[in-house]
């Protein structure tokens, strides 16, 4: 697993020179870096990731901000010890021990902050998608049917054939009547009934944003001093 070993110390130059120790002991110069005047907040938050306590990283923190330089090597657990004790060869303050070698002087800071509105752009998609599904449905429809029949008709008849009209009858023929009959034959024939297409058109415009940005500011007041009577 990596930690991370700190040390506080006067000025950058001393950090600077345990840097080069460091490095000559073996350690990856890109594992080790100097704070200093960095935020509180930054300082915090990086020792607070590395497992101090909220408060106590808030001191480096502050000790930094006074004139400090802070030393972060992130190096295995195996080595942590050696790192540790590279960094000893040096003065090695704790942030109560650095406030005070530096002085007494007690600075208070107040900020003037001003925002900015920055305006940027963001893409989104969307559009329309075509789907083509196909269903059924039952259709009926009437056709007229044309229909024939042949009937076959006997009728009684007792008449006496002359003898011309007899040699006429008796030969052979065949009578024959076709009938017709209709039956409804379904087709199917696909026609076209109407058309969607997607058309895409491009153009630019004008939007006005508009925001509310704030501004602290710091006004400096003389303060009255009242004198007392002893």
């Amino acid at each position: 697993m990596t930690t991370s070993v700190i040390g506080l110390f006067e000025s950058r130059d001393v950090a600077s020179k345990v840097l080069g120790e460091l490095t000559k002991a073996g350690f990856d110069k890109k594992a080790v870096e100097i704070l200093q005047g960095v935020a509180v907040s930054k300082i915090s938050s990086r020792l607070v990731d590395a497992g101090y306590e909220e408060d106590r990283a808030k001191s480096y923190g502050e000790a930094v901000e006074k004139g400090g330089a802070l030393v972060v090597a992130e190096t295995t657990d195996d080595k942590a010890d050696k790192a540790l004790s590279t960094m000893r060869r040096f003065e090695v303050l704790t942030p109560e021990a650095l406030l005070e070698k530096i002085g007494g002087s007690e600075t208070e800071k107040a900020q003037v902050i001003e925002e900015e509105l920055e305006v940027g752009k963001a893409r989104t998609t969307g559009g329309k998608r075509l789907e083509v599904s196909v269903s059924e449905r039952e259709v009926q429809e009437s056709v007229t049917l044309h229909e024939e029949t042949v009937d076959v008709e006997r009728t009684k008849a007792d008449r006496v054939l002359k003898p011309e009209d007899a040699d006429k009858a008796f030969q052979d023929r065949t009578v024959e009547m076709t009938e017709i009959k209709e039956k409804p034959v379904v087709s199917k024939q696909a026609h076209v009934v109407e058309e969607v297409a997607l058309t895409k058109q491009s153009g630019e415009r004008e939007a006005t944003v508009s925001g509310t940005v704030r501004r602290q500011d710091v006004t400096v007041e003389d303060i009255d001093r009242k004198s007392g009577k002893s």
